[in-house]
């Protein structure tokens, strides 16, 4: 029996839910028009294209090392805007922060 290693670029299911977890909501609420997926032998990537933009905007992907990169694309190129060990840790930029909570102040 030959088994066929799995490769480290590949997204996991994990990380595929903690993206949907941000995607969903903005896809849903137009935000985002769409995402597609790119695979290669050193990477997989979730490309989020946005409406009225012709070409992918963020680049989501895992590298051949396991780690996650997280790029924006303006006009002049791919820019990094967050990376992590984890997809979680990658995605965190868009993740909502939590309301601070203001302190009483003395009168």
């Amino acid at each position: 029996m030959t088994v066929v290693a799995f490769s480290a670029a590949r997204f996991t299911p994990a990380d595929l839910a903690a993206f949907d977890e941000v995607a969903g909501p903005k896809l849903r609420q137009g935000h985002w028009a769409g995402v597609m997926r790119e695979s290669g032998r050193d990477f997989d990537r979730l490309l989020v294209m946005l409406p009225g933009v012709d070409r992918p905007v963020f680049r989501f992907e895992r590298d051949r090392a396991g780690s996650y990169h997280l790029h924006f694309h303006d006009r002049s190129g791919w820019y990094g805007i967050g990376s992590g060990a984890s997809a979680v840790d990658c995605l965190s930029i868009w993740r909502p922060r939590r309301a601070r909570q203001r302190t009483a102040q003395a009168v």
